[in-house]
């Protein structure tokens, strides 16, 4: 039987941001991704939610894990299930100290942090898993991304 983590992992909405970022700073990459995001998981009426929690977690500690990969994320009131947007960047989004190459929005709801921590975790440990060459030939296909993030994520 599925615990309500693991359904709430299993309804996980994940999309990859097709085409260049319009900006390369960091707060505006996070504005043009959480819009992006609400749009297409149809969360427009938490947009700002969304958005002012996001960059609050970025003021208090940067997102950027490492390896090129930065998590920003938001905790929001009622969201039905998680979702994942995730855009690439050839040059690379100054992130405080380093590039982000890889940037994955992780929205989740405010109701379960399991969730959040597992989604988090299994992000890490997917970019870990791979090499830059690999990275980079992802970047090239957001067809090709999308399905190893959905195999490596379960969803």
């Amino acid at each position: 039987m599925l615990s309500d983590m693991d359904k709430q992992v299993d309804q996980l909405l994940l999309k990859i941001h097709e085409g260049d970022l319009a900006s390369n700073k960091r707060e505006q990459v996070i504005r043009e991704l959480v819009h992006a995001a609400a749009t297409r998981f149809h969360e427009t009426h938490n947009e700002e939610e969304i958005l002012d929690d996001a960059l609050d977690r970025e003021q208090v500690e940067s997102t950027y894990i490492g390896l090129g990969l930065a998590v920003p994320h938001a905790r929001v009131h009622g969201l039905q299930r998680a979702g994942i947007y995730v855009a690439t960047s050839r040059d690379g989004i100054p992130w405080p100290t380093e590039e982000a190459h890889l940037i994955t929005l992780l929205i989740v709801p405010w109701e379960n942090p399991e969730v959040h921590l597992q989604l988090l975790s299994r992000i890490v440990r997917w970019r870990k898993s791979l090499t830059e060459a690999e990275l980079c030939a992802l970047a090239e296909s957001p067809e090709k991304l999308e399905a190893t993030l959905s195999t490596e994520l379960e969803v």
